[in-house]
């Protein structure tokens, strides 16, 4: 099969999406959905084994992805990131039936159309992501943010900002995670070491309204 000029042959990923389009791709569209309130204004929706070939879809994100060490600063000097960041190109993104069929279905679930994937790979337990809000968005008032596990089971903890009440999640292989409302805003996350544990990989989906005043990303105000 001929695309663009291009064998198809040459391009797994684009085969395993067009094998996969008759089924709608290796995730689980009814699976149920548990929304949990924080507050009145943010939310999480958590989505119990959305996807179902988790650890093939891993296997080949390893390969796939570029992935990359970010720096940060640390006690007035500049250290590695306790994890690494990738991307994959939107061709790739798009032909690998996991990642499409996910885009598909958040898109037409929350009505907005999601910027992504963005992946992190934490190598292993001692890899981790700090309390943090992603203000990178800027706007922060009204958002929603994807996440897709794939590996190793890991807690996922939220806080809020201002009574510092904690949420925590167990987030597994497959399962799909939803923050939205003013969750950025009003709430912290992150993903704390372990003492052990196996490589999980998150691939994360972002929109933001652009509704509110909008905010300087920390990485700007630290001057990194």
């Amino acid at each position: 099969m001929v695309a663009d000029g291009v064998d198809s042959a040459e391009h797994p990923l684009e085969n395993r999406r067009m094998s996969a389009a008759a089924s709608h791709g290796p995730i689980v569209r009814n699976a149920p959905r548990e929304r949990i309130d924080l507050d009145e204004t943010s939310w999480v929706d958590v989505v119990r084994g959305f996807a179902q070939d988790s650890e093939a879809t891993m296997a080949r994100l390893l390969t796939d992805v570029a992935w990359k060490q970010n720096r940060m600063i640390r006690g007035g000097r500049m250290v590695d990131d306790p994890r690494l960041d990738g991307m994959l190109s939107r061709a790739q993104a798009e032909a690998e039936p996991t990642l499409h069929f996910t885009r598909l279905v958040l898109d037409a679930r929350y009505r907005c159309r999601l910027i992504g994937p963005a992946f992190v790979y934490y190598r292993n337990g001692r890899d981790s992501m700090g309390l943090h809000r992603d203000d990178e968005m800027r706007w922060l008032d009204r958002t929603i943010i994807a996440g897709l596990a794939f590996g190793a089971t890991r807690p996922f903890v939220l806080q809020s900002v201002r009574s510092k009440q904690t949420v925590e999640l167990s987030i597994a292989s497959g399962d799909l995670y939803v923050m939205g409302g003013r969750c950025q805003a009003d709430w912290l996350h992150g993903v704390p070491k372990l003492d052990e544990c196996g490589p999980k990989i998150s691939a994360v989906w972002r929109w933001t309204s652009r509704q509110g005043k909008p905010t300087t990303p920390h990485r700007e105000r630290v001057g990194y």
